[in-house]
């Protein structure tokens, strides 16, 4: 075979990998069309690998506020499960930035993340094919994997500049390769074979020192493309993020320059353009070479870079709490009127369930100050605490709370409820738990444009009775009188007679059916009447005699005011 016939023949396997390539792409993209209008507005169901979701804070850890909720209020709501039941973000920048919101309540309408008007647009069927368009756009724009952009930024100030004296050689010797084959079949083909080994090993010994740094880049140039398809996108929504996409574009001209040709700006598929094109990068070392000068250009564009993320990542959470919104049994969007009086005005909940029941009760509550919420073991009062903390943080979040209304002002949101000893700090039970309160107590102190609402279940639960009582008295009180909104669970009822008139009582109660304990989770005025700690185990199989004496033991508390041995 002549080396003109060779020439030939790699030429035509070319054309026909272009034409699969192509054919393919038209069939992912019709596929892909047809899942996103089918999955929107059900339950996700992405499977995020523990690396990825590791990094999911990354846009969160790059942009602190001072407001942001803090480690235990997010363990205490479960925000991590509440987060991958919200998440159907179709790109890593809207993964980011859903999580960045769940973190960062409003404390003022200026402060609003998401605007009404987007989530309605994208929720409206009318808008179906815009949406779905949108969606299109953000899948192809995808993830770094598992880690975050700002990890690779961070990395790109690690790495050292280097010439393109040596690339450039890599690039010319197959085509003097490919010169020598014309004259000299036999001589040409050695030396090919030569030039491609060694291009391969130097093509892979540098890039293992760039690291994920050539990822970054391609995924930097994936948004820009996103960029550009989405303010060629016609809707009246998501204007001011459009606007602003076509005043970066500018920009990125010098650094997107040529780009195209030498890295692929699609995720990793079975594409055979796509791996036709890799393996040429490869033997040519053409993006080694865009890489040293996009490198130089990165520094300088920090700033664009982390807008258009932003950008990019608003408008795919937008689309993704919109789903969220008409997976909800309930939702609604919640009203934030000026307090009448700072730092506290209580709340309006109508039909408030907790958004990760599958089956919830709802419940009304209407707060004008502080309340005491008793009941018995198991029977909603800490479900209905973190049902109404959620209605308020995801109201400030992402403008949906789980609820048939939900009115209230802008709130600083604390928790205390699921607290732990930690054997790695040394630290007891007790001695988290009053730190808890403590920083509950020192934000109220601090003079903020909103005021602080706290939940609290079981407080002080990890002393004696005595001291306990006492102590959760003035803790609440004190609470009280800095104007927290403070929601407060217990299984102490002396403390409704004595917090009587400060704070207003509450109570779930239950039902003996055929000696078995049944619930309705409803929520009551007036505090709680009954217990059934010794029901319970006489239920679950406890010796009768022994739940006998134990509620007689009881009984006798209760009308001598001692215990008896």
């Amino acid at each position: 075979m002549s080396g003109w016939e060779i020439i030939g023949l790699v030429a035509a396997l070319t054309a026909a990998m272009i034409g699969l390539g192509v054919l393919n792409k038209r069939r992912d993209s019709k596929a892909l069309r047809e899942k996103l209008q089918k999955s929107f507005g059900g339950v996700p169901d992405k499977k995020m690998s523990p690396e990825r979701y590791a990094c999911v804070p990354g846009y969160y850890r790059h942009h602190r506020q001072e407001n942001q909720i803090d480690d235990i209020t997010w363990n205490d709501l479960d925000l991590d499960l509440v987060y991958r039941r919200i998440d159907a973000a179709a790109s890593g920048a809207g993964e980011e930035f859903l999580y960045w919101c769940l973190r960062t309540p409003a404390l003022d309408a200026s402060q609003e993340h998401l605007r009404e008007e987007d989530l309605a647009f994208a929720g409206d069927p009318a808008n179906r094919a815009v949406r779905v368009r949108l969606q299109e756009i953000l899948t192809g724009l995808g993830s770094t994997g598992k880690y975050s952009l700002y990890d690779f930024l961070e990395e790109l100030d690690t790495i050292p500049e280097r010439g393109n004296a040596g690339h450039f050689a890599a690039m010319l010797a197959p085509l003097l390769a490919l010169g020598v084959m014309v004259f000299h079949v036999q001589a040409g083909v050695l030396l090919l074979i030569a030039v491609l080994v060694l291009n391969m090993v130097t093509y892979f010994r540098e890039r293992s020192r760039i690291g994920g740094a050539m990822d970054a880049f391609r995924y930097l140039l994936r948004a820009m493309a996103a960029g550009d398809e989405i303010r060629a996108v016609s809707c009246s929504a998501f204007a001011p993020e459009k606007q602003r996409l076509t005043e970066l574009s500018g920009s990125f001209r010098t650094f997107r320059r040529f780009s195209g040709l030498v890295m692929s700006q699609g995720r990793t598929s079975g594409n055979p353009l796509d791996i036709f094109l890799d393996y040429f990068r490869i033997l040519t070392h053409c993006d080694l070479i865009k890489f040293n000068t996009m490198l130089r250009q990165t520094r300088l564009l920090r700033d664009g870079i982390d807008e258009l993320e932003t950008i990019l990542g608003k408008i795919d959470a937008s689309i993704a709490v919109a789903s969220y919104r008409k997976s909800l049994p309930v939702s609604c969007a919640p009203e934030h009127p000026e307090p009448s009086s700072l730092p506290s005005a209580g709340l309006l909940l109508v039909g408030v369930v907790h958004p990760l029941l599958a089956d919830p009760v709802a419940n009304d509550v209407t707060l004008s100050g502080p309340m005491l919420l008793t009941g018995s073991n198991a029977s909603g009062k800490s479900t209905f605490l973190r049902a109404v903390s959620l209605a308020l943080l995801l109201g400030q979040t992402i403008r949906t709370a789980a609820a048939d209304s939900c009115r209230a002002p802008y709130y600083r949101i604390y928790t205390s409820m699921a607290l732990r000893d930690s054997i790695a700090s040394g630290e007891s039970y007790f001695m988290a738990e009053i730190h808890s309160l403590k920083r509950i107590l020192d934000a109220a102190k601090r003079d903020a444009r909103a005021g602080v609402y706290c939940c609290v279940d079981e407080v002080l639960r990890g002393t004696n009775t005595i001291e306990r009582i006492a102590a959760s008295t003035e803790l609440l009180k004190a609470l009280a009188d800095m104007g927290v909104l403070c929601l407060a669970a217990t299984h102490d009822i002396e403390l409704t007679g004595l917090l009587e008139g400060t704070y207003a009582n509450y109570h779930f109660e239950e039902e003996i059916v055929n000696g078995d304990v049944r619930f309705s989770y409803r929520l009551y005025t007036g505090k709680a009447s009954t217990r059934n700690a010794i029901l319970l185990l006489a239920a679950a199989g406890f010796d009768s005699d022994l739940t006998k004496r134990a509620g007689e033991r009881a009984e006798r508390f209760e009308t001598t005011g001692r215990w008896e041995s």
